[in-house]
């Protein structure tokens, strides 16, 4: 008889260039142990870009907004000053190449000290976007790069995003690589365009890494060779339990309490018999007994509302 894993799990995968995310999220399907429920990754990486890319099962695709909301992303980005292409990035053909002089002998001798002053004065702090044509965001159920593949360009409105950090990791004229540190959503073929602008020219990318969402970094992914194999994988040693990913406060419930809870009862907050704050967030909160399994996530304010609980899961 198989194993049923009932505990919610994140698994951090590195995802190899060139296939898409649901290929791998699809390789851990048909290759993790039987027991496992539904499964699907938190942020789409495209087939060019490689790196962190983070599976949820049993459940956990129940954090995806909170994934999103609270977890920062970081890319290394390497790109090709003086092209333009219509994907953002060297897969096709430039579109649009600057030949100018001011390119060739004066932005070529900027100092990755000047790029990288600009970029944080236009771009650090509050930056609005839209959706890169070429992007996994949907418009009618259907991915933009699917309409544009058809010949529709859909363009949608601009929304606010959030860069931390911008910073010139090397620049060798054409190539100039940046880190940038985004919120969720942030398309980076279109900020780097941005940055290309900034500087006085156009700019597409090359290569794409995520290093980084939140705790789940390079060093801690899961390399392919190590990726589930016929059936047989160590899960203890690979998945994450979904307080580790998100670093939330805990309250904590007695058996009545808990069992109320479980039934879906909105309880007063003085009806904890603990609460320690956590790192992320001053609102949500894992709710858990007193021997300190997960009950469920709540929204703590005067009282403790259920966002989901796992007996429901």
């Amino acid at each position: 008889m198989s194993q049923t894993y009932n505990t919610p799990l994140i698994f951090n995968a590195y995802k190899p260039v060139d296939g898409s995310s649901y290929d791998v999220v699809r390789h851990f399907k048909r290759n993790l142990p039987e027991g496992f429920g539904k499964i699907g990754h938190f942020g789409t990486l495209d087939p060019f870009a490689e790196g962190v890319l983070m599976i949820g099962v049993n459940g956990a695709a129940r954090l995806n907004n909170f994934i999103h909301d609270f977890l920062p992303k970081t890319y290394l980005a390497v790109g090709k000053l003086g092209v333009e292409t219509p994907t953002g990035d060297l897969t096709v053909e430039p579109s649009q190449v600057d030949d100018s002089e001011y390119l060739t002998t004066t932005i070529k001798d900027f100092s990755d000290k000047f790029i990288e002053n600009i970029c944080k004065e236009k771009f650090l702090g509050e930056y609005f976007q839209a959706p890169h044509k070429y992007s996994a965001a949907k418009f009618e159920g259907k991915a933009l790069h699917k309409w544009a593949r058809e010949g529709v360009e859909i363009k949608k409105e601009k929304k606010r995003r959030e860069v931390y950090k911008v910073e010139v990791v090397k620049y060798d004229f054409p190539y100039l690589a940046m880190r940038f540190e985004v919120s969720s959503g942030t398309y980076i073929r279109t900020l780097f365009s941005d940055c290309a602008n900034a500087i006085g020219t156009i700019g597409t990318l090359k290569n794409l890494i995520r290093e980084k969402v939140g705790g789940c970094n390079l060093e801690n992914a899961i390399d392919q060779k190590n990726w589930p194999q016929q059936k047989e994988w160590d899960v203890e040693k690979y998945g994450m339990p979904m307080d580790s990913v998100l670093e939330f406060g805990s309250v904590y419930f007695e058996q009545k309490e808990a069992g109320l809870y479980k039934n879906g009862v909105v309880l007063k907050k003085d009806r904890a018999s603990s609460i320690e704050n956590g790192k992320i967030s001053s609102e949500y909160y894992w709710v858990r007994d007193t021997n300190e399994n997960i009950l469920g996530l709540a929204l703590v304010t005067d009282v403790i509302k259920s966002q989901f609980n796992l007996s429901s899961v």
